[in-house]
């Protein structure tokens, strides 16, 4: 007998970009302020129910360099990739690791934009950033289906 499990979604990125928060609007919280330091420390995981009453699982991984281990923990679990990127700080060293790990373990990325209403902004320097690490944007040409390819 086989036991359907829903998709595991893992929220990866750089510290501070703001992955806890991105949770917190789906799950009508605010778990990001009650974080010590404003920082996520654990691997933390819900379960979503969309609007057609499918469950969808979430896993928030820290973002911080001393938590590699637990970022690799999550993405052995996990379906696909959400790797939140500053709109200010563009691709920084956990961010690299994030899609090396997915390269690595054929897992599928979508990239969230984050912070993109600052003033300082630059959504054209991390589309830049991103396919200099072979993530081509589709903004820059790229298409899904070439990632999902790369990726498996």
């Amino acid at each position: 007998m086989t036991i359907e499990r829903p998709p595991v979604v893992t929220i990866m990125g750089h510290v501070d970009h703001g992955k806890t928060t991105l949770l917190d609007a789906f799950r009508h919280s605010t778990r990001a302020n009650e974080e010590y330091g404003a920082i996520t420390q654990s691997i933390g995981a819900f379960t979503f129910i969309t609007d057609s009453e499918h469950e969808v699982t979430f896993i928030d991984t820290p973002g911080h360099e001393a938590f590699n281990n637990l970022r690799v923990r999550g993405a052995k679990v996990t379906d696909i990739i959400i790797l939140v990127i500053s709109a200010i700080e563009s691709v920084q060293p956990q961010t690299v690791e994030v899609i090396e790990l997915a390269k690595a373990m054929r897992i599928p990325i979508i990239v969230a934009m984050n912070k993109i209403d600052r003033p300082a902004a630059d959504p054209d320097t991390v589309m830049l950033d991103l396919a200099s690490h072979n993530l081509v944007p589709e903004q820059l040409g790229g298409r899904s289906e070439e990632h999902t390819s790369e990726l498996q």
